[in-house]
């Protein structure tokens, strides 16, 4: 027989295990954006493998991200060919071969879709992906990819997809499918990330 105490002591224990579970959020798309949004700045190495239906064999390049909040991003490429994107403020600069190329962000809506995908997750700036882009969520704070379908046409008309990996507050991957079956797989090394 179960005394009158045992029942109010494993009452009270259920009580404090509801509240406990209760206490703790489901982990999702706000927490993920949430630790994102923490790091501040971060310099990173990445490799890129390039495929095209156009090319003969994959294209590997190698070179250094930064990022800044929460809105300078860096691409510098040192190998095969040195190339510098850097975005800042929403003005892009290129400089490959000894040409430099200035412009808008926004005065195309392809590159500034595909660059607000990289940007916006760095962030953590939900809507400014929500903007562009249809989300999906899978995995765990511990392992997460986020995949992104555009929902502007012009966007749609040059890219399927990109999915973002990472663990945590860290992307460790990202991934873009083009309409034309070119893809891109981004495997990115966390080299500096410095919270607020």
């Amino acid at each position: 027989m179960i005394s009158g105490l045992s029942l109010r002591r494993r009452a009270v224990l259920l009580g404090l295990l509801a509240l406990t579970a209760q206490a703790k959020p489901g982990w999702g798309l706000p927490q993920l954006m949430a630790a994102l949004a923490a790091t501040r700045s971060a310099t990173a190495s990445f490799t890129e493998r390039d495929t095209s239906p156009v090319l003969s064999a994959p294209l590997i390049s190698m070179g250094t991200l930064t990022y800044v909040a929460p809105g300078y991003l860096s691409k510098q490429t040192a190998t095969p060919v040195s190339s510098l994107f850097t975005l800042r403020n929403g003005q892009v600069t290129l400089m490959e071969g000894g040409a430099t190329r200035q412009f808008a962000l926004d005065e195309d809506p392809r590159i500034a879709g595909l660059v607000e995908a990289i940007r916006g997750t760095l962030a953590g700036d939900l809507p400014a992906l929500q903007r562009y882009y249809s989300l999906t969520l899978t995995g765990s704070a511990a392992a997460w990819r986020l995949r992104l379908v555009p929902r502007n046409p012009a966007l749609a008309a040059f890219v399927q997809s990109v999915a973002i990996g990472g663990s945590q507050g860290q992307v460790t991957s990202i991934d873009t499918l083009s309409t034309d079956g070119a893809e891109s797989r981004m495997s990115i090394r966390p080299a500096r990330a410095h919270a607020p």
